[in-house]
């Protein structure tokens, strides 16, 4: 028998239930997966009411809109408004970014939102459809603008800006998808920091002799 958790009191700020409220269904989600998860027991671990809960999020993908929003949005507006506003050579600002993609992997810092895209995008295409709008679109929307400027300059050729901007990504979603479905059964961990490095150097090769 599931002993009753304490309410939270009514008078907790509503920023305060609205984040008990998202870390429970970050919870919730990782462990019963996005169909899984269940209103109830979301408002049970944040120590609210169900009505509670669906006051601030009348869905589940409500729910997950939201934490995509408060834990992925603004780090990837942070990067957009950099490859927007760069205006020097690409190879530092490549590495840039892949340093910075290594190291949440290496760290173990991925979220959930990986594993629960893979496992639901068919049963639930709009969850697919607003991660690639919000989070991947913009990605290529900011890489594709670094790419344009590197062609009007003459640094690179032969290929489009948006182009240039999924092929340079592939590797980045591809050391993402090994580290969820293969490190964890690896008895030498395949490191993504140099894999990544060694795909911009040959990359941007590639590009200067197309």
């Amino acid at each position: 028998m599931v002993e009753p958790v304490p309410l939270r009191s009514r008078r907790a700020a509503p920023e305060m239930r609205q984040a008990d409220i998202l870390d429970a269904a970050l919870a919730e989600f990782s462990e019963h997966g996005f169909e899984g998860a269940r209103m109830e027991d979301v408002a049970r671990k944040a120590r609210v009411s169900k009505g509670t809960v669906y006051l601030y999020y009348p869905t589940k993908q409500a729910l997950f809109e939201a934490l995509i929003m408060r834990d992925i949005a603004p780090r990837v507006a942070l990067a957009t408004l950099f490859l927007k506003g760069y205006e020097g050579p690409l190879e530092p600002a490549l590495m840039r970014i892949v340093e910075m993609a290594a190291a949440a992997i290496a760290a173990g810092k991925l979220p959930v939102y990986p594993k629960l895209l893979i496992a639901e995008a068919q049963r639930f295409p709009d969850l697919a459809a607003f991660y690639r709008r919000e989070v991947v679109g913009k990605m290529l929307e900011g890489l594709t603008s670094l790419f344009d400027k590197a062609l009007a300059r003459g640094e690179i050729s032969g290929i489009t800006g948006d182009m240039a901007a999924h092929l340079f990504i592939a590797p980045l979603l591809k050391s993402l998808m090994w580290s969820l479905v293969f490190a964890p059964s690896e008895t030498v961990p395949f490191l993504p920091d140099p894999y990544l490095k060694t795909h911009v150097r040959l990359f941007l090769r590639g590009l200067n002799h197309a």
